[in-house]
């Protein structure tokens, strides 16, 4: 009925894309009854688990003692509430295997896993479901489609997730504090220094997309009376818009700050491990203490030899996530990049655009799908920690070593998040890039035509007799031109892609020169 039906297009929403979301979402919603997003990212990882305090007291005199005491007159001992053991004790930390969501459950964010991978998920599937439709000629390319606003869903829930961590960090005070208004002053400087740049090296196309805006929401005003001369609208110049744009890339920049810096540790710690004696991960326990909260000592050197193969994958692997953003950034310069390969390649700039963006898109789900080696090299801080523990002089209490194994498995679901966040923003962004791409241009009608459709839409006693309402729909749809949809989407991508590359470089190096010394 709706397809075959003349209704306006905004009615199609509830149509053929209706019924498709809804029985994506219920798809989704069963495998979630089923199967945990977060179980296929955690299935089988090994992790140290805490010791307890009756194994830490054999290497503490202390414990020992107070142990050998017998309590006066039957009473119950009461609890040492500390105690301390040298550093370069023989402690050996049991390891286990994720097997079940009731582990993953025990996490602060485990729900939230599930969530940002359900929502995005379904937000792509349901872009493959309109681009198919459109394909097939059931929704003209010019509608508003609901996969735009599953996009828009998807990027809301994951800056939530930045938001909140970042004023986790805020709170913390000290150093935290101190780096987040560190990187907004100087992502605002270089946002600065990027707004002033020459378009002939390097342009998004956000002053012409900008203009554009500007003379359709001037024609669309006077086309319904709302104005008798451009005067009588305020319009912001493009300084003023330039201006917002690099406040919102400073607050970009401090949101990524952290997780690109954790990133970046996550890949130094990789190309350690897989540059010098292999991962820790294939470290295993044995039968014997599989189930023991106190190991051997024999367990402390139980660590398999390295793999030449996968030590390799993982060093490409590592560099791709290094290097692929650069040529990202690269890629809007327009002498260097985008010229020369037109030129080369013989290819229209739209068709540039695409590849463009399929490559971007690509880098991202590689990110995605490398989650899983990044939470192992996390978790693997624990025996690294413990390694670095017997290399030091001194004592150091026993709870101190029980919630720094504790806390890398507490953190490893803020670690998930921390790269998938970053990398379905993105990703969610290429999709309305390629949606934009292949959306033809709306003009401003004429107000016969924005109010048509009015009365066969809604009833008399629902729609308004003026039709201001219904202008003012219409007219958003052709205000945001495809013009400055494109230039302020490509922007913010190249921005996020520089800014994740920049501080995962610098934490790379930082801590890859810091563990070497």
């Amino acid at each position: 009925y709706f397809i075959q039906s003349n209704l306006s297009p905004e009615i199609m929403i509830f149509g053929v894309q209706l019924l498709s979301t809804l029985i994506i979402g219920l798809f989704m919603t069963k495998i979630f009854s089923t199967y945990s997003y977060s179980l296929m990212i955690f299935y089988k990882v090994w992790f140290s688990v805490p010791p307890v305090t009756e194994y830490l007291g054999q290497f503490s005199k202390a414990y020992k003692d107070y142990m050998k005491k017998k309590p006066r007159n039957g009473e119950p001992r009461e609890p040492l509430d500390t105690f301390t053991i040298p550093k370069d004790s023989a402690l050996v930390v049991r390891q286990n295997k994720i097997i079940s969501y009731t582990q993953i459950s025990l996490l602060p964010h485990g729900e939230d896993i599930d969530m940002t991978i359900l929502l995005s998920v379904s937000s792509c599937l349901i872009y493959l479901v309109t681009e198919l439709l459109v394909f097939l000629g059931y929704c003209p390319a010019s509608d508003l489609h609901l996969s735009y606003i599953w996009s828009v869903v998807v990027l809301v829930f994951c800056a939530k997730f930045l938001g909140y961590m970042l004023k986790v960090y805020v709170q913390l005070g000290g150093g935290e504090r101190s780096l987040v208004g560190l990187s907004t002053f100087l992502f605002i400087v270089f946002a600065l220094f990027v707004s002033m740049a020459d378009r002939r090296f390097i342009d998004f196309g956000v002053e012409e997309g900008y203009n554009d805006f500007v003379n359709e929401l001037v024609k669309f005003a006077n086309t319904t009376n709302l104005i008798k001369s451009r005067s009588d609208l305020n319009i912001p110049s493009t300084k003023a818009f330039k201006g917002v744009l690099i406040i919102i890339s400073g607050l970009i920049g401090a949101l990524l700050t952290f997780p690109s810096f954790r990133f970046g540790a996550l890949n130094s710690k990789l190309l350690h491990s897989a540059g010098k004696t292999g991962p820790i991960t294939d470290a295993k326990p044995s039968p014997e203490t599989e189930n023991s909260d106190i190991p051997p000592e024999a367990e402390a050197n139980n660590e398999a030899p390295a793999s030449t193969l996968r030590d390799r994958l993982v060093l490409l692997l590592v560099h791709f996530n290094l290097v692929s953003p650069l040529l990202v950034v690269l890629c809007w310069c327009k002498p260097l990049v985008q010229e020369h390969i037109q030129s080369q390649a013989d290819i229209s700039e739209r068709t540039f655009c695409l590849l463009r963006v399929g490559f971007i898109a690509t880098i991202m789900l590689v990110r995605v799908f490398s989650v899983k080696l990044y939470l192992q090299a996390h978790l693997d801080s624990a025996q690294l920690y413990l390694k670095q523990l017997k290399q030091e002089v001194g004592r150091v209490e026993h709870k101190t070593v029980q919630q720094k194994i504790a806390f890398t498995f507490q953190y490893s679901s803020v670690i998930v998040l921390q790269i998938l966040t970053p990398a379905f923003i993105i990703l969610q962004m290429c999709l309305l890039l390629l949606s934009l791409q292949n959306t033809p241009d709306i003009t401003t009608p004429s107000t016969s035509n924005i109010l048509s459709g009015v009365s066969e839409v809604l009833p008399e006693f629902i729609a308004p007799a003026d039709g201001d309402h219904m202008n003012m729909i219409q007219g958003v749809r052709v205000v945001l031109t495809k013009s400055f949809m494109s230039g302020v989407l490509s922007y913010f991508v190249w921005w996020m892609v520089s800014v994740m590359s920049a501080v995962t470089l610098f934490s790379t190096a930082y801590h890859h020169v810091s563990e070497n010394a």
